[in-house]
């Protein structure tokens, strides 16, 4: 049996991975609650890892020192850094990640997982882009940061995990996999600084900005009716990917380039 880690940030995107799926169990590693279905000979284990790049890092080093995968797949939402609609799917070839100190050499992904991730969607007739993923280490709430990010360094889609996943699987040498859906676009500003609700007590400030700018609320609705967008999409593409078998990744693994 082929076990995959799929390795989330929030609680919608493990939701929407899980709705994928007929029958989970529930298990823990180290600590960590993860979700285990059984679909086409693979067990692919829905692992929550928090978010931005400590979390997810101290988490899959955790995971990863406990339990055996064929590969890591980074999912969930992500921002478009180039023309995309809402709900498209985004599969990464590396991943690279802004730090302030410049920006770190890219992580791989596997090539064999890329291509057959493609082709799954290709023909289900879904949009998909294939190419460059980079992470930063806060939520780029303002278009104009996010702009910068896809002039200087290029790319399909920005999150804040894939690059420290890609690094605990790589020390492992565990083929890595980069696949998201789209709930964000390079051009617009998100309602909210979400920076906020990542600091302690930060949720008593996130909430006193909506009081002060009650406008945010109109963003917000709008954030949640795209992020459900692109929880549809997550689930339709993980039951597609659940009925097919999962190509060997270890003898074209990804790694570090």
């Amino acid at each position: 049996m082929t076990a995959i880690g799929v390795f989330v940030a929030t609680r919608w995107e493990m939701d929407a991975v899980r709705r994928a799926f007929a029958t989970i169990e529930r298990r823990s590693v180290g600590g960590v609650g993860c979700i285990v279905a059984r679909a086409a000979q693979a067990d692919w284990w829905i692992i929550p890892m928090g978010v931005g790049p400590e979390r997810a890092a101290a988490t899959a080093r955790k995971v990863l020192s406990q339990e055996r995968f064929a590969s890591v797949w980074s999912t969930g939402f992500a921002c478009a850094l180039g023309p995309a609609g809402i709900g498209e799917v985004l599969i990464g070839t590396q991943v690279t990640m802004e730090a302030e100190a410049g920006v770190e050499s890219p992580v791989g992904c596997a090539p064999a997982i890329v291509e057959w991730t493609r082709q799954a969607m290709e023909q289900q007739h879904r949009p998909v882009q294939v190419g460059r993923f980079v992470s930063v280490p806060q939520v780029l709430w303002r278009a104009a940061d996010k702009q910068e990010i896809a002039g200087r360094i290029g790319g399909i889609g920005l999150d804040m995990e894939s690059a420290a996943l890609g690094l605990a699987a790589a020390e492992r040498q565990i083929p890595f996999a980069i696949i998201r859906t789209v709930s964000d676009l390079v051009d617009e500003d998100l309602p909210l600084d979400f920076n906020l609700f990542l600091r302690p007590s930060g949720w008593a400030k996130g909430v006193a900005a909506c009081l002060v700018h009650p406008t945010s609320l109109v963003g917000l609705n709008r954030l949640r009716v795209q992020s459900r967008v692109a929880g549809t999409q997550l689930t339709a593409l993980y039951r597609v990917l659940a009925e097919l078998a999962v190509p060997e990744g270890g003898s074209d693994r990804g790694g570090t380039s």
